[in-house]
Formats: C-alpha cells, sequence, structure tokens
C-alpha cells in the first residue's frame, strides 16, 4: 500500500465513522445534557434520564475518532518506513 492509498483511505473511514458514529453520540449526549432525553425508550417507561448519563455518549463519541487514528499512527506508520528502506538495499 503506497502512502497517497493509505491516506485516502484514512480520510474516507474518518469521514464515515465521523457521519455515522460520533455525530449520532454527540446528538444523543447533548439531547440527554438539556434534558430533553425524556421521550428515549418504549412508551410503557416513564421518567427522565438523569443528565449525569450525557458524558457516557460524549466520551464515546470523542473515542470512537481517537482509537482509530492512534491505530493508524501506531502501526501503518511504522511499516511503511520498513518497506522504503527494504526497497532502498
Amino acid at each position: 500500500m503506497t502512502k497517497q492509498t493509505g491516506t485516502i483511505i484514512t480520510i474516507v473511514v474518518a469521514v464515515l465513522t465521523f457521519l455515522c458514529c460520533t455525530i449520532p453520540l454527540c446528538i444523543v449526549g447533548v439531547v440527554i445534557l438539556t434534558g430533553l432525553g425524556d421521550g428515549f425508550g418504549p412508551s410503557t417507561q416513564t421518567g427522565t434520564i438523569p443528565q449525569a448519563y450525557s458524558i457516557a455518549p460524549c466520551c464515546l463519541s470523542i473515542l470512537v475518532l481517537t482509537v482509530p487514528l492512534l491505530l493508524w499512527l501506531f502501526l501503518v506508520r511504522g511499516k511503511e518506513n520498513a518497506v522504503e528502506e527494504n526497497i532502498a538495499i
């Protein structure tokens, strides 16, 4: 895999992750924090969701973004340098 191909794949995966995972998790966290989350769940359950529960979706949305980037940084970038060294020999 070349550096350009890896960069393109990384950008596409980051955009998909942002649109499919991070934005909905942040929206759920904000809705719970503002107290508008009373409508979540089946209609047989009543009551409010405590505002402290909004921390979990927000932290999870940050992890969804940072963990793949850190994995790419430590796994892919180190292998690219090793491939370039073998080609030079």
